[in-house]
């Protein structure tokens, strides 16, 4: 369960007139619900604070040594948890522009516990103006998270942010943002089965893309199981700030978490690239998509963002490709 704060009783008061208000506006205007700026969430769990700055190691000076940017960096002294990750991030350029991303990657089962959580995903961001209160992001892929589902599969998800993940965004459509497509096959927080089975080599693949309509602004989202993606919904540019221009970052790759009573969870399929690349999980067809709707492979080598390479791994890009993951278990 999400720990919650202690407010005083007038910002509880001003907390629910609120939400009565919001009630009523939804009520009052049935259709327009899912276009409301999001509501500002008061509590963030220790698990879905895993968002900050996607997989990458801001230096910033706003930065506390007890943010989650740090904890995440190895710098943290009150982590109510830890974190491995391995991803290739972009080079961090403020004057980039980025107009969506593309991935394929397989996926996998793993018998996880409350306090754990494993995840692959892509990631589209813009730093902001430096300050951590300004970055904004958008982030898909799939992940087991038994504290939010109640079961150890994997599911397909989402999440947003126009503040660094302090107290905009949610996952799935937990909150007012996302808004699904008409007639969409999947709707985010969808349980993905089958699953990939590395020992006999049967896999199963999610295709996953981000991208921003030039004509709307609007971030659309698309999700294919074994099959070409089809839209699945959007984050409407009015959710964003600097996001509703462009992006100037991106990233693709993983992460696991662990509350420090429990032990790291495998990533990807729970075998490191260098133990053999047809074991290992791997991200394929990587793609940059241009402002006007086309993509391009991504051919050049990344940064690679590694936590500690005994535990996760994740290879160089080689033909729009690379290999990921580990058994976890790491202390």
């Amino acid at each position: 369960m999400p720990f919650m704060f202690s407010f005083p009783k007038m910002h509880r008061l001003s907390l629910l007139l609120q939400a009565i208000y919001v009630c009523i506006f939804l009520l009052a205007h049935p259709n327009k619900g899912v276009r409301l700026h999001p509501v500002i969430q008061e509590y963030i769990n220790s698990i879905q604070q895993d968002e900050v700055y996607g997989l990458t190691k801001r230096k910033l000076p706003s930065l506390e040594s007890n943010s989650f940017e740090a904890i995440i960096s190895g710098q943290g002294n009150n982590s109510p948890g830890v974190y491995y990750y391995a991803a290739h991030n972009s080079l961090e350029n403020p004057d980039d522009s980025y107009y969506g991303l593309h991935a394929t990657t397989d996926v996998y089962g793993h018998e996880l516990q409350r306090g754990q959580l494993s995840r692959t995903g892509i990631w589209v961001s813009h730093s902001g103006d430096g300050e951590k209160s300004s970055y904004n992001a958008i982030s898909v892929g799939w992940h087991i998270y038994p504290e939010k589902y109640g079961d150890s599969h994997p599911h397909f998800f989402t999440y947003w942010t126009r503040d660094g993940y302090e107290k905009t965004g949610c996952y799935n459509m937990e909150c007012p943002g996302f808004v699904a497509a008409a007639g969409a096959a999947v709707t985010p927080g969808a349980r993905i089965h089958p699953v990939s089975n590395d020992k006999d080599g049967h896999l199963e693949n999610v295709t996953l893309r981000v991208l921003k309509d030039d004509k709307t602004g609007d971030w659309w989202v698309y999700y294919g199981f074994n099959s070409v993606p089809t839209a699945v919904g959007y984050y409407p540019m009015s959710l964003f700030t600097y996001l509703a221009k462009k992006a100037n970052q991106f990233s693709f790759g993983a992460f696991v978490y662990a509350e420090r009573v429990v032990p790291t969870p495998p990533m990807g399929s729970g075998v490191l690239p260098g133990d053999g690349k047809r074991r290992a999980a791997y991200l394929t067809d990587l793609r940059l998509i241009e402002k006007d709707g086309r993509s391009n492979p991504i051919t050049t080598d990344l940064p690679i963002n590694v936590y500690n390479d005994k535990c996760y791994f994740i290879t160089p890009i080689v033909q729009a490709e690379c290999f990921y993951g580990g058994p976890g278990g790491c202390v």
